[in-house]
């Protein structure tokens, strides 16, 4: 049995349009998932969610039973949570240089992508040969799952660009995932 999962970046917050190290409160706009579930075409499918606010308001717009999944967490920013990207800049560039192009790097204090690429698969795993999903998360959390499907190295999810909002969706189970892209 095939599994397909629909990973859904949840929707813009103020921190992501000002360029600023997000943290676990940032609200959403309601108004940018209006009619989300009906463009997704998610009908039936259980929704599961990231502990983080903007991504528990973006699901509550497909379901109101959704299930949170500390696995799909957003990345532990450490001191970094709410600071903007130029001051972090300023203030310590060869840790932020560091942090933009090494997995094991973790300048801030909190958590490596190596360190959350294990949370991310362990979750991912969990959801393998089970009923389809809609996983609403954080980009690098699904670049992550990106990357392991693709077979890419972890560094490859410096190279990739996820929208809020933007659908990917994923098919199969266990370590044979593969990218499915729809037609408009």
């Amino acid at each position: 049995m095939n599994t397909e999962l629909i990973l859904l970046c949840h929707a813009a917050t103020h921190a992501m349009k000002a360029g600023i190290f997000p943290s676990r409160d940032d609200p959403i706009d309601p108004a940018d998932c209006a009619g989300l579930a009906d463009r997704l075409g998610t009908g039936g499918r259980r929704v599961v969610t990231s502990p983080a606010r903007a991504a528990r308001e973006t699901a509550a717009s497909l379901a109101v039973d959704a299930k949170v999944d500390p696995s799909f967490d957003d990345l532990d920013y450490g001191r970094w949570h709410g600071r903007s990207i130029r001051d972090v800049h300023e203030e310590d560039p060869r840790g932020l240089a560091a942090w933009l192009s090494d997995p094991a790097s973790a300048p801030h204090g909190g958590e490596s992508i190596e360190h959350l690429a294990t949370r991310v698969m362990a979750g991912l795993d969990r959801y393998a040969r089970r009923e389809p999903h809609v996983i609403v998360t954080h980009a690098i959390v699904i670049k992550i799952m990106l990357a392991r499907v693709l077979d890419a190295p972890l560094a490859s999810v410096y190279a990739m660009d996820l929208e809020p909002l933007a659908p990917v969706t994923i098919v199969g189970g266990d370590a044979h995932w593969r990218l499915r892209v729809r037609a408009c």
